[in-house]
Parts: structure tokens; sequence; C-alpha cells
């Protein structure tokens, strides 16, 4: 058996197998189209499915930092999907286009740039 799905070409990219999987409390009220991942367990960055059972990552790093000591103005940071857990908030996932990419968001840590938006 292991020959034989050796053998076989690969069905597509790692990605369009490899997908995000967030652990939810509670079922989306719509269904989502998880991203798919790059890379493996070994990667920087990585998520990791539980091998042998699944393809689908929902082990990974809650938040990435990146801290400057000497200009906290130069720090960022970066979650997986975005700053709030309420669905339908707007920045329930406002971070997940970053995330994928690698990217990161400042980090404000100025009161007076901080802003109150809502209570979601």
């Amino acid at each position: 058996a292991l020959e034989e799905v050796a053998a076989r070409p690969p069905a597509g990219t790692w990605g369009d197998t490899h997908r995000l999987a967030p652990w939810r409390a509670l079922p989306p009220a719509t269904p989502y189209d998880e991203p798919g991942l790059s890379g493996d367990h070994d990667c920087v960055l990585c998520t990791s499915p539980v091998p042998g059972l699944t393809d689908l990552a929902a082990r990974g790093p809650a938040a990435r930092y990146v801290w400057d000591l000497a200009d906290r103005e130069n720090s960022r940071w970066v979650v997986p999907l975005g700053a709030s857990g309420v669905p339908g908030s707007p920045h329930h996932r406002d971070q997940q286009p970053l995330w994928l990419a690698g990217d990161l968001a400042p980090v404000l840590t100025d009161w007076a740039q901080l802003k109150k938006e809502t209570d979601v």
C-alpha cells in the first residue's frame, strides 16, 4: 500500500490539503474557507497537524511578537486570526492576511495613538 501511494504524483500543493483549523468553542455562524498553509512542522512560524490522522493544523503559536527594546515604536506583532475572539467583530479575522504572509502589525503603546472603537 505504501509503494502504491508513494508512486502516485502529488494531487496538488502542500497547502491544498494542509489547512488552518483553529479550535472554536462554538461552531461558526457561517462556514469559513480556512487558508492553506506553507511549510511543515520544522519551519519558522510553523503550525502542525496530527501526523497520520489529519492534515488540518490546529496547533501553532498563539501570537508572534518582535519587541524593539531600544525603540518601542518599532515593535511588531500578529495573531493567526485577529485581535478579537468575537465572531462578527471587525477585528475577528483582520490579522489573518498578515499572519499568512509572515508579516507583522505595529504594536501601539502610545496612549495618544490608542482609541476605543466598540464594545463588541
